[in-house]
């Protein structure tokens, strides 16, 4: 008996088939993926930008007591303790310690490991920056010491808003 070479010719171009599919559906899966990623990156530049531009608000319009609002990375101290200024009459230094509170609040709540800097500039005269930060392994969005601004913290992206208050 003689074996015929085109016998299981159907079967190997099966299998070549499924392997290119194969192919397809992963590149596929992984360009979701990625595409995934910068959606996430993005949303938390977004949320970044507002508070930041929700600080700078604040600090413009309670301008007297400007320098409470400075901190440091990690510098979460005396946040949660305080007046509550929706609901009762505040001074301008109480507004400050109010503003600090909500915004250690929406650091936790909105970005993963939120955090904050909030300096004056040296090289711009009555200039302020905020830098805000949120857990990122990759350093996907990663600006580090910007015009003399804090370091941007290891495995972290940050977001910086540099503003000249109005007198």
């Amino acid at each position: 008996m003689q074996l015929k070479p085109h016998l299981g010719f159907a079967l190997v171009e099966a299998l070549v088939a499924m392997l290119v599919l194969a192919f397809g559906v992963l590149g596929l899966l992984w360009m979701q993926q990625q595409a995934l990623v910068l959606q996430r990156q993005q949303l938390m530049r977004s949320l970044a930008i507002g508070i930041a531009e929700d600080l700078a608000e604040r600090m413009q319009l309670n301008a007297p007591q400007r320098a409470m609002y400075a901190r440091t990375w990690g510098q979460s101290e005396g946040v949660g303790s305080g007046p509550h200024c929706a609901s009762t009459a505040c001074n301008r230094s109480e507004l400050a310690q109010w503003d600090s509170q909500q915004l250690q609040h929406v650091l936790q709540t909105q970005l993963p490991e939120g955090d904050v800097s909030v300096f004056t500039r040296t090289d711009l005269p009555a200039g302020w920056g905020i830098v805000i930060a949120w857990r990122d392994a990759n350093e996907t969005y990663r600006t580090d010491a910007t015009a003399g601004t804090p370091a941007c913290p290891a495995q972290m992206s940050c977001w910086r808003l540099f503003f000249r208050p109005e007198p």
